[in-house]
Parts: C-alpha cells; structure tokens; sequence
C-alpha cells in the first residue's frame, strides 16, 4: 500500500512540474508579444477607413483659406461671389483697399472689442409695439435728420464715428430738427480713455463716456486721426478756431438692447441704434444686395449704425450706414441678414440730453 501511494504521489508530482513549466512558458511568451507591440509605432488614425492600409489623406485646406499678405481686393473670392446668383448680394474691388493686405485692415480698420454683455448692463425696457412694418427706413421717417456718412479713414475708431452718430441723430428726432449738429467722433477719439483710440475700442464704454463727458460739433474738434494707427491722446481744452466756443453735448441712460422687436421698436421710436459685429473679409468688397459672409477668414470687430429694416428676396435685413465714405456700398450704407455675423447681440444706445 506504501509503495502505491509513493508512485501516485510521484505521478501527481511530475504532473505539477509540467502544467507549472507550460503556465510560465505562456506567460512567457505573452510577455514578449506586449513588449514588441510598445516598440512598434502606431498607425495613425485614418478617418472614414479604419481597415485601409493606405496612408491617411491629408485634411483638405479651406478654399477660403488666406495669409496676412492677403490683399483685400481679392479678385478671385470676388468673381465667386458674383457669379454666385442665389447668394443675394454683389461684390466689387475698391480703390481705397487696392494696396491694403488682410493684415493692415486688422490693424487699421476692426479694433472693436466684442465683449459678452454683463449680466449688470443695463437693458433697454421698451414697451412692445404691434405696429411694427414689415419695412422701415429712417431716412425717409426723418428726412432732415439723417447725418451725413464719414468716413474713418485708416483709424479703428468705428466705435466712436457710429456712437456720435447715432447720438445726433437721436438729438435731431428728439427735437424735431431744432438742434440738427454734426457731433464729433474726433474728440471721443481724443479724449475718451476707457477706449483705445485708433486701436478700437467698447460699445458700453462709448455710451459711458458720452454720458460722463459728452462731445463737442465736428466743427469744434474737425476729425484728424484718419491717417493715422493711434492717437495722441491729448484731449483738446478748446476749439481749434480759438473764436468758437466749445459746446458740448451729452447722452442720458444709454442701454443695451437685445432681441430683434425690441431693436426694430427702439429705431422707430426714437432713431438709429449702435451696433457691433463680425467682420470676415469679403464684407470690405460689399457692394449692394443682403450681406451673408462667404469668406471664413474673420478680421475682427466693426461697429455701425442701423437705421432700418426690411424684406428683399425672402430675407429679413437691417439697414444699416457704415463709416467708410459714400463711395462704399449703396452710397455707404449697406444690408445685412438678420442674424448675420452677430450683428443684434452689441446693440446700444442712449437717449439725448437737450
């Protein structure tokens, strides 16, 4: 029996040996298989064709794709757009960008700072009116109150020409044509220290200063920044005609307005409204029609005075009057979709003080 159980012992042994050797040779060879796949490179993701043993496609570049050396004048993208029937607007080249690049436009021309509306901005309450048309123009609703259309030149003071305009013009509807003045973007330009000048500048902080300090006529402060990048900063005491006396003029409870009744409501009741937006390039090549951007290259902010609304071609457009001369767009106004570019998410004004 002794000798029975020592040859089952043995067997059972031998056994333990050999099942003990195959596990430590799998574990082994597993080790050996991990360590080779840690040294191989990894394949790259291939999009679309995860089984192909093609290399991956390149991404394509956007067809809108450009570089700071860009001209603005971009015959090409042009040429698209105008061949472009359903697009609903037209394209043309204009002698004052002929030699201006994609880059000095940003630097020259779109310094506004679109700043996220603060909770704590105060908000236009106006009350709902159900006669609102379907079209409105404030040149015609006014006709002796329109400002003429500036133009800013090669300065980023777009934030300044638009908040004087649209304070003059409020002025003029608010006393019926008895104080019609040409407000003077120039010394805003000068003086307003919470902005920057000819680099750019804040809807908000317009208003704030316009209400604080206010500004003088155009014929006081004449514009003089245009051909320049930035402003001295000396704020002018008086009148460049020592004879003329410096009258200011101030703003009162400037709001922020948001949604498009409220907006379309606050022009027809009491005059234009300032507006900041989106620019992408081939808005420099605008020319008549509904502006929606096709360019994917944006340049930075602009702001600009709408005026009015309407309907042309089943698209709802705010009319609006820019500061770059009558001799761009429709004689320097121009229309643009609703809800393009962001065009009503900046939107302020104030109302006159007389």
């Amino acid at each position: 029996m002794a000798q029975q159980y020592r040859t089952v012992s043995s067997v059972n042994f031998s056994l333990g040996v050999l099942v003990l050797a195959l596990c430590l040779g799998y574990l082994l060879f597993t080790a050996a298989h991990v360590e080779a796949a840690k040294k191989k490179p990894a394949r790259p993701p291939h999009h679309g064709q995860h089984n192909s043993t093609h290399p991956p496609t390149p991404a394509p570049r956007p067809v809108n794709e450009t570089s700071a050396s860009t001209p603005v004048n971009d015959k090409e993208l042009i040429d698209k757009i105008n061949a472009n029937e359903t697009l609903g607007w037209k394209a043309t080249e204009y002698p004052r960008f002929a030699n201006l690049s994609i880059s000095e436009a940003r630097d020259s021309l779109f310094g506004l700072s679109l700043l996220s509306t603060d909770p704590d901005t105060p908000r236009l309450d106006i009350e709902p009116r159900v006669d609102l048309p379907m079209n409105f123009d404030a040149r015609t609703q006014w006709r002796g109150c329109i400002p003429a259309v500036r133009d800013q030149q090669t300065c980023g003071a777009c934030w300044a020409f638009s908040a004087t305009y649209v304070l003059a013009h409020r002025l003029c509807i608010a006393t019926n044509g008895k104080t019609n003045v040409v407000l003077s973007p120039e010394y805003q330009v000068q003086c307003d220290t919470m902005n920057k000048a000819c680099q750019g500048g804040y809807l908000k902080y317009a208003w704030s200063f316009l209400e604080r300090t206010g500004t003088t006529v155009d014929s006081c402060i004449p514009y003089a920044s245009g051909r320049a990048t930035f402003s001295s900063g000396t704020c002018p005491a008086k009148c460049k005609v020592s004879t003329q006396s410096m009258t200011m003029y101030k703003a009162k409870n400037s709001r922020y307005i948001s949604g498009v009744n409220n907006i379309k409501a606050a022009i027809m009741s009491y005059g234009s409204v300032q507006s900041g937006f989106t620019i992408y390039r081939d808005f420099m090549s605008y020319r008549s029609g509904v502006y929606k951007h096709v360019s994917t290259t944006t340049l930075g902010g602009h702001a600009v005075a709408l005026i009015g609304w309407g309907v042309e071609s089943g698209t709802n457009y705010w009319l609006a009057v820019n500061s770059w001369g009558s001799n761009w767009g429709m004689s320097g106004y121009f229309k643009i979709a609703q809800g393009e570019c962001g065009i009503e998410n900046q939107v302020y004004a104030g109302e006159p003080v007389y």
